[in-house]
């Protein structure tokens, strides 16, 4: 196959917000050369032409918040997640190339029990010989007292001393194995143990240990924190992404706006949808979730508002909110918090690109950035919901190959 595609007929949204707009886009490479109203002949002698016959090209998109080890997929459920490491780290494999198949070209690791699976998938994606996105690794998720992974039951910090040692070596134990992200979980999660979400886990001291490991090892953090105070330590040392914010306060929101350029919120809805309409009887009645939408559906469009980055990623991997349906996200950006169409894919291409530590080449329709698209049958504009249709993703490129090309 040729290392030049040409798509035609296309409406471009490049990914800033902006209107699409009618042009001709050019690949060689991974790289996009053109974005323009008609290429010049000479560049098409060699070129792969895609005609996207009226659709719209739009940059690969991003979620913010993976679990590819949580087992389950549109297209396998995991019931108990009791698999051996072995099988667990195929599962990682599979749900990768299902984000993929849901042009899903790009994913920034929410945590993982086998860490080692996801360096392994993260330079399998690279290498290309594994269809799977651009991928950043995280660590497990660290717990008050650094239990063992997979083991949460969300003491707090009350009738414990404070352990910064533990900590730093656990973010270094980390960084030794060469992840990009370390994710602590600052609050507990209601959903696993009752009534949890709103205590905090780590103390001040544990919090500054952390970040400053992270920062001597070149690693991002992220924090898992519904609970006001667990916002506002994660912001006030510098962690990176912070996953929920769902019961943020005044104050809270004050320092988030405060910090707005260095940091991103990814409010979870996928999960919480989920809970309320698809779980059944898990989780169990009274673990908050009801609550926690109407605290969620409060939240964000303040922190918009306050012109904080919000970017989808909602928990996608339970048995009940399978990755692949990750692109829900997007149409709950518009339905619960009152994003524009435009609003959300631009947090979902743009922003994302920016999660991902690249937005100097990634999350755009732009020339010099890498080549990832994706040619909708139809305008999302219109209808966001599309997005979830795979059969409307009509061609999926990424790093400038065609992982799904038009029939």
């Amino acid at each position: 196959m040729s290392g030049t595609t040409l798509f035609t007929d296309v409406r471009v949204f490049d990914g800033t917000g902006r209107d699409p707009f009618p042009a001709e886009v050019l690949v060689e490479g991974n790289r996009i050369t053109a974005v323009t109203r008609r290429i010049s002949g000479d560049k098409l002698a060699e070129a792969r032409i895609v005609d996207g016959g009226g659709g719209t090209l739009i940059p690969g998109l991003i979620d913010s918040h993976t679990h590819l080890g949580f087992g389950s997929t549109v297209e396998h459920r995991s019931l108990r997640r009791d698999e051996s490491d072995e099988e667990k780290a195929l599962l990682v494999a599979h749900a990768g190339r299902v984000l993929l198949d849901h042009g899903i070209t790009s994913a920034y690791s929410g945590g993982n029990r086998l860490p080692r699976t996801e360096l392994a998938a993260r330079k399998a994606f690279a290498e290309g010989w594994m269809p799977g996105p651009r991928f950043k690794a995280a660590s497990w998720e660290g717990t008050a007292g650094m239990v063992e992974p997979g083991v949460y039951d969300f003491p707090g910090i009350d009738g414990r001393a404070s352990d910064p040692e533990a900590v730093s070596r656990f973010v270094g134990e980390m960084a030794d194995l060469g992840v990009d992200i370390v994710k602590l979980s600052l609050s507990g999660e209601s959903a696993v143990v009752q009534g949890t979400s709103r205590i905090v886990q780590f103390t001040e001291d544990e919090v500054a240990a952390a970040a400053a490991v992270a920062r001597e090892r070149g690693v991002s953090l992220t924090a898992h924190a519904h609970a006001a105070e667990s916002v506002k330590m994660a912001v006030r040392h510098g962690i990176r992404a912070i996953y929920h914010c769902t019961f943020a306060d005044e104050e809270a929101l004050d320092l988030l706006e405060a910090a707005r350029g260095r940091l991103f919120v990814a409010p979870t809805p996928g999960i919480i949808h989920a809970n309320l309409h698809e779980a059944g009887s898990e989780p169990e009645p009274g673990m908050e979730v009801e609550a926690t939408e109407k605290a969620v559906r409060q939240v964000v469009p303040e922190l918009v508002r306050r012109g904080v980055r919000v970017v989808p990623g909602g928990d996608y991997g339970f048995p009940w909110n399978p990755v692949g349906r990750n692109l829900r996200d997007l149409e709950l950006f518009v339905d619960w918090f009152g994003f524009t169409p435009a609003e959300a894919l631009r947090a979902g291409t743009l922003y994302g690109g920016q999660v991902m530590g690249m937005g100097d080449e990634l999350g755009l329709v732009r020339e010099g950035f890498l080549a990832d698209l994706v040619l909708v049958d139809g305008d999302p504009l219109d209808d966001i919901r599309i997005l979830q249709d795979r059969d409307r993703l009509v061609a999926i490129m990424k790093d400038g190959k065609l992982h799904k090309a038009p029939a």
